[in-house]
């Protein structure tokens, strides 16, 4: 059986014994029926990777002996996702995938033709609930460093800094980009981005890209452009 990957968010003070949170405490004690002795790798999302060993559990806890954490490099792709809101079960799928090819920021984003976007006071169980599909994902995919997830942030009001940005779009350039330099990878929801946010976007200095000769649907468009992009950066 392939070792436990379970993600410690204060890995960086855990050396010595701890106890595993709920959810670590449920995936072992009802899911795998771990006992005591079992082996385990943990994470904290920035990097750090530990050997641990459970040391009792039981109904209510697991107390895991944690040895000193090592720092990791970071391979993530230099690129920010700026993914438009799509249909809740599309949008989890987008994210889990884009975390699996190693993305290093993702920002939902509300444009004009976003499908009914969550109100103030569901957003905090979204983002909750998004935080969750991000660490699951980099548990699965052996990833130690976590996605940076931004706040839900209208179109017009993304701030790229100083950074290069792309925008998935039909009949356009093919990776436009320089690969020396970190970049925003925007996705548009179904039915794209309309003419007006083009126009904004261009002005803005965001540059088309070319996702291929087919219409994508949105969850698709993301991955396929960043799997070109993690080309063009010599990743895949």
């Amino acid at each position: 059986m392939r070792q436990p990957r379970l993600y410690v968010s204060a890995l960086a003070s855990a050396a010595g014994e701890v106890i595993l949170s709920e959810r670590n405490h449920h995936y072992l004690a009802r899911v795998l029926r771990a006992a005591v002795g079992q082996p385990l790798e943990l994470f904290d999302g920035e990097g750090r990777l530990a050997s641990g060993i459970i040391v009792s559990i039981d109904k209510r806890q697991t107390v895991v002996h944690v040895e000193s954490p090592r720092l990791t490099p970071d391979h993530r792709l230099p690129v920010t996702l700026g993914l438009c809101l799509i249909k809740s079960d599309r949008f989890d799928w987008a994210l889990q995938k884009a975390t699996e090819l190693g993305v290093t920021a993702i920002t939902p984003v509300i444009s004009r033709y976003t499908d009914s976007p969550p109100k103030a006071d569901r957003l905090e169980k979204k983002y909750q609930h998004w935080q969750e599909i991000l660490v699951n994902a980099c548990e699965q995919s052996e990833n130690n460093w976590l996605p940076k997830l931004h706040p839900v942030t209208p179109l017009d009001a993304l701030d790229f800094g100083a950074q290069q940005a792309v925008f998935a779009h039909p009949a356009s350039e093919t990776v436009p980009i320089d690969p020396t330099e970190p970049c925003w990878l925007l996705i548009g929801p179904e039915g794209g981005f309309d003419a007006t946010e083009v126009s904004d976007l261009l002005k803005k200095q965001v540059k088309p890209m070319s996702l291929g000769p087919r219409i994508l649907r949105a969850e698709t468009a993301a991955i396929v452009g960043l799997t070109l992009l993690g080309q063009h950066y010599g990743q895949y």
